[in-house]
């Protein structure tokens, strides 16, 4: 049986409260500030949702996003993304014409502007390096309440409740921000993308001219190739595969399968896999169609990274590994005997 879903901590102007299941909306507050709409309950009012994406669309994110708001709901994406965010369920488009990178301390008082007059009362983003960056800044000028790295996202009473890791990732919080504008970013790979097209999205263009203080060259990343929260199918392995090598055979699986190579806090720490691998609260959170756990116990912190999986497959020689809970299809054995077949294999 699956666990339920994982909470986390928030920043100032942020009052945590008790976990607990999902629960249902309930009645809004009925003073109107700009930016709130009547939702489709009849009679609530709730302020505008806001998804920032200026630096890559988060399909995921806007979809979950579009179900919360009722379809309601503002994105502001890179030029050309406008009609990919209307499928995705955007109701009011923004396409950012930037001539040049833009520099996140600027670029945030900008967005602070126009903010303001679009009256956006609740504002979301990926919690990607970029928006890591900018969020704080955006926060600052709009006096409003942030919380980083939420897994989960839901609405109660009107406001926005926010999940996240706490007290060193030794359990889940919910958080309610108390400012009249809520932030929140979301870690990428969080929310399974899922198209639910805005019947006629309104798409307008927002013109960003740096002031010239400071000019930003480039960004590169760490590496070439798909990030692990795109992968749709990942090799993941745990303390239990024992060594870098065991972990270069989990690569060259990885690879036969055209899957990325993923990895628990423990094994990266002990210097099996590099930081880039790390699947959990305190790495990537991904959602592949099959995820492949190879030597893996089961920390909820772990759990918590890979909880959108479509289809999860353990292999550990113990049989009572927490792993085992949460797989769909579980085999009690070594690890590298199954690896091995799986390389043997010439179908796959």
């Amino acid at each position: 049986m699956r666990p339920e879903g994982f909470p986390d901590q928030g920043h100032s102007h942020a009052d945590k409260i008790s976990g607990s299941a999902p629960g249902s909306q309930g009645d809004r507050s009925a003073s109107r500030r700009p930016g709130a709409y009547p939702d489709s309950e009849g009679g609530r009012i709730m302020s505008e949702m806001l998804v920032l994406c200026p630096f890559g669309l988060d399909s995921g994110l806007l979809s979950e996003a579009a179900r919360l708001s009722g379809g309601n709901l503002r994105a502001l994406v890179p030029e050309g993304k406008g009609v990919m965010a209307g499928e995705y369920g955007a109701s009011h488009i923004v396409t950012l014409a930037a001539g040049e990178i833009p520099e996140e301390g600027e670029f945030a008082a900008f967005l602070a502007e126009n903010i303001r007059a679009w009256g956006s009362g609740m504002i979301l983003a990926p919690a990607t390096v970029r928006m890591r960056n900018l969020m704080p800044m955006l926060a600052w000028h709009l006096k409003a309440g942030l919380t980083a790295d939420c897994t989960a996202l839901r609405l109660e009473d009107g406001r926005l409740l926010q999940t996240r890791p706490a007290f060193g990732n030794s359990l889940m919080a919910d958080i309610r921000t108390l400012s009249d504008i809520q932030m929140a970013t979301v870690r990428p790979g969080t929310f399974r993308p899922s198209k639910c097209p805005a019947p006629s999205p309104a798409i307008e263009t927002l013109t960003y001219v740096p002031a010239g203080r400071v000019k930003l060259l480039g960004f590169a990343p760490f590496s070439e190739g798909k990030p692990l929260s795109q992968a749709e199918i990942i090799v993941a392995g745990g303390m239990g595969v024992g060594s870098r090598e065991g972990f270069a055979k989990l690569e060259r699986l990885a690879q036969k399968l055209g899957a990325g190579l993923g990895a628990s806090r423990t094994a990266v720490a002990a210097g099996f896999a590099p930081y880039s691998c790390q699947v959990g609260m305190t790495g990537v959170t991904v959602c592949p169609k099959l995820y492949l756990a190879f030597g893996i116990s089961g920390a909820v912190q772990h759990l918590a990274g890979m909880s959108g999986s479509g289809t999860v497959v353990a292999v550990n020689q113990d049989p009572k590994a927490p792993i085992f809970d949460y797989a769909d299809y579980g085999i009690v054995g070594d690890w590298e005997v199954i690896a091995d077949q799986l390389l043997e294999e010439e179908n796959l």
